[in-house]
């Protein structure tokens, strides 16, 4: 069996290649991983087709596996035509992606492009391939296991692909429809870094994905004894852990950079910083979360906090405005809802603004050119004046008090 992996960022190498690698070891999976690179600017780590280490740092020293799962790198802009081969192949059966919270959009896009733009466009293309030259045998539909953080990203996935697919063939889309399957997941590690030989993360992990039996048996990795849960619904767990862990991360990743800090770490021994994330989640965060969700914020600060994870803030950054829509927003609409403030969660978007503006030269900004530039010609990146007004004093404060003094403010 063959996975299609869309992305080969540090996240899916210490992840989801690592617990690929553990199936295949205990017997349970055999199958080879070809990484697909889907954006055109150069990868931070160059991609390659050769082992490389996953240290996962504990207490008791490093757990280090050696991982040679990854067979093939495409890149989509470079190859299109290997990209349809891959997706011809009678030995594909799954696709695991990471393209962020930016990457699973329901837009237009030229379907006739070598590549299309967007991530879902891609997927329809190369799933039309693959039905044209299958002549829509029900048995070669494949399965998606998004791990970006959108909420349902499996339907919000199938969503976007199933209308591009409508605009390719009507009998295509029907086939997608039936005979490819869209899971809902949510991932879980903290992975900081690494390069093309080494990377680095944590050693908790957990994968809950769900939906119909069907998965289980084609990505047996409990068996194995890993940390992989099917579940009939994970939207619990899903909010619990998007808003607690990583509407941390995004809210660190923007507020940080302008106290001094480099990486999460720093950020929660600073004072500042660290009281700022402590009375983030305790005043905006649980509030909005059922009882019980406290031992999980206090140990993912214990997480956050680990002198072993060395996790730079500007890796946290990338597409941090989709990430802040998808982290944090519900919080302050939640928030509202319940005719309370959220002035924390908004101070971090009004440090994301002031950053994506060049307020400071030396903010970690790394999106999407054209949401810079929008943000960088006054155009504010969501359609809600309060939150508009919200974010607009919070950015008149920090730039006349500094954000150091303002921040103290809004915590006091």
């Amino acid at each position: 069996m063959r996975i299609l992996q869309i992305g080969g960022g540090n996240f899916l190498r210490g992840f989801a290649d690592w617990m690929i690698q553990k199936g295949n070891d205990a017997g349970v999976l055999d199958t080879g991983v070809v990484v697909l690179k889907v954006t055109p600017r150069p990868s931070r780590v160059p991609l390659r087709a050769a082992p490389f280490r996953v240290v996962l740092d504990g207490p008791d020293g490093p757990d280090v596996t050696r991982v040679d799962v990854i067979d093939e790198v495409v890149d989509a802009y470079a190859d299109w035509d290997r990209c349809l081969a891959i997706a011809r192949g009678d030995d594909l059966r799954l696709v695991v992606s990471n393209t962020t919270e930016a990457g699973i959009v329901d837009v237009p896009d030229d379907l006739s492009a070598r590549p299309p733009e967007t991530f879902p466009a891609k997927i329809a293309v190369l799933l039309h391939e693959r039905w044209r030259h299958c002549g829509g045998d029900p048995a070669r539909g494949l399965s998606f296991l998004p791990c970006e953080l959108n909420e349902d990203n499996g339907r919000l996935l199938r969503s976007a692909v199933l209308r591009h697919a409508a605009a390719l063939d009507p009998a295509f889309a029907a086939w997608t429809g039936a005979h490819c399957r869209f899971y809902d997941t949510i991932v879980d590690r903290i992975v900081p870094g690494g390069d093309a030989e080494e990377v680095r993360g944590e050693r908790y992990a957990h994968w809950a994905i769900a939906g119909d039996p069907h998965i289980r048996d084609e990505f047996p990795l409990d068996r194995a004894g890993l940390p992989v849960e099917f579940l009939e619904d994970i939207g619990p767990y899903r909010v619990k852990k998007v808003r607690i862990l990583n509407g941390s991360h995004t809210a660190l990743a923007a507020v940080a950079p302008l106290l001094g800090c480099v990486t999460v770490n720093q950020a929660v021994g600073h004072p500042l910083a660290g009281e700022y994330l402590r009375r983030l989640l305790d005043t905006e965060v649980l509030p909005t979360l059922p009882p019980g969700a406290g031992p999980f914020a206090a140990a993912t600060v214990e997480r956050l906090a680990s002198p072993a994870l060395e996790h730079r803030l500007a890796d946290i950054a990338l597409n941090a405005i989709a990430k802040w829509q998808t982290r944090n927003l519900p919080v302050v609409r939640d928030r509202w809802a319940a005719g309370e403030r959220a002035p924390l969660n908004v101070f971090a978007l009004a440090c994301l603004v002031l950053g994506y503006a060049g307020e400071p030269g030396d903010f970690p900004v790394r999106d999407d050119a054209e949401v810079v530039a929008r943000i960088r010609d006054g155009v504010f990146p969501f359609d809600d004046a309060r939150l508009a007004e919200e974010t607009a004093d919070h950015v008149r404060a920090i730039r006349a008090a500094g954000p150091e003094a303002a921040l103290e403010k809004v915590i006091r």
